[in-house]
């Protein structure tokens, strides 16, 4: 890709550094511009199958076919609200960050009851607040987010898996920003519908959506009071699914992407790249600390992204644009007002390398410097190379 922004004459990489969307590999792109063939057809039917297949362990559900679909990831979370909730119906969202709310609008437009166990951006969910909200009422469905991307906390679902199990309420999760880079094992934390998109770690442009829906949760969905419900119904979903079927026309192209990026994931193998997403990320945390940030996240971070506060006189919008203008290293900022101008969100996910962290706390440092002010660069590599030694 030709570089946005000339250094000196020269070109310089476009690197897309945020926490979604990734880059893609030169693998999935080139998968992407095969024929297009009947999405109906024997050759396309068992890449499908062979997808679904694949999915199974990412997921750790591996007795239910996972339903893929065209959508974005608010088109993940949308169909799991209007299939386990209803008008009328009570849900409580655990809120920590910027998703959270997106779940708590998709559940109050289908006209459910919304109560929310809520925490400050970037602290953990607050378990004993929800377990205290599941004696105290009965809910449809408790609403979470795995990997909070908008804080860099990540949700402690064997935890809340166990909360919830003990109750009638169902379990379902936004793991957009974590599947693939963020272990998942839904069947065994009681996690009853997983909802995620293709954009993140799974390596993918924009465009696909995936469910996944428990044996438990199927009890609830089957209901005639769910949400208003028809290009999302898990019910039109699940016998297409379970012969191997897409349910509506296939976006051939991106489940080709899909197809190859999760071929890439079983070469690594899942535990390799898991402990990859956690050492990088781990890495950059330790670099950038050593630059002079401060890591946001309160308790476990997400593997899939490093969330920063700037360090003390640099302001992030400034360094967010000169992270674009002068390296064409593309980072995130935020959302929240009051931290507009101190969070760094940067993305750990998918295909990135040591070289990529390490080429980040470079960029990082000069921009610093080119803002007035003085990081300690070697202390930054110094400090990542010792954690992807490890």
């Amino acid at each position: 890709m030709n570089a946005r922004f000339p250094i000196s004459g020269d070109a310089v990489p476009y690197r897309l550094r945020l926490p979604g969307p990734t880059a893609v590999p030169e693998r999935v792109l080139r998968a992407m511009a095969q024929p297009v063939v009947a999405h109906r057809g024997p050759e396309f039917l068992a890449r499908f199958r062979d997808i679904q297949a694949r999915l199974k362990p990412i997921i750790g559900r591996p007795g239910s076919a996972p339903y893929v679909f065209a959508s974005t990831g608010i088109g993940a979370m949308e169909s799991a609200v209007v299939n386990v909730a209803g008008p009328g119906q009570r849900v409580l969202v655990a809120n920590n960050g910027q998703w959270g709310p997106v779940f708590r609008r998709l559940a109050e437009a289908i006209g459910a009851e919304v109560d929310d166990v809520a925490t400050p951006p970037g602290s953990p969910v607050d378990l004993e607040g929800i377990e205290r909200a599941l004696k105290n009422k009965e809910y449809a469905a408790v609403l979470a987010v795995h990997s909070e991307s908008s804080t860099g906390a990540l949700t402690d679902l064997k935890a809340l898996g166990a909360i919830v199990r003990q109750t009638s309420a169902v379990l379902a999760v936004d793991a957009v920003s974590a599947l693939g880079g963020a272990e998942m094992r839904a069947d065994e934390w009681g996690v009853d519908v997983v909802v995620s998109a293709s954009q993140k770690a799974l390596m993918c442009p924009p465009g696909l959506a995936l469910a996944s829906v428990s044996d438990k949760a199927w009890e609830v969905v089957e209901r005639a009071d769910r949400g208003p419900r028809s290009y999302f119904d898990y019910t039109r979903m699940r016998p297409n699914a379970d012969r191997g079927e897409p349910t509506y026309t296939a976006p051939v192209s991106m489940m080709n992407a899909l197809h190859e990026a999760l071929a890439m994931i079983g070469e690594e193998g899942l535990d390799a790249a898991l402990a990859r997403h956690r050492r990088l990320s781990s890495a950059l945390a330790a670099g950038a600390a050593a630059l002079g940030f401060s890591v946001f996240p309160k308790g476990t971070p997400s593997p899939t992204l490093v969330v920063l506060l700037a360090p003390e006189g640099i302001d992030a919008t400034a360094l967010i644009d000169r992270l674009a203008d002068g390296y064409n290293t593309i980072v995130a900022g935020t959302r929240f007002e009051d931290l507009k101008h101190r969070m760094v969100r940067i993305g750990t996910m998918g295909a990135v390398s040591d070289g990529d962290i390490l080429t980040d706390l470079h960029h990082l440092a000069s921009a610093v410097r080119d803002l007035g002010g003085r990081p300690d660069e070697a202390a930054g590599l110094a400090a990542a190379a010792e954690v992807l030694a490890g």
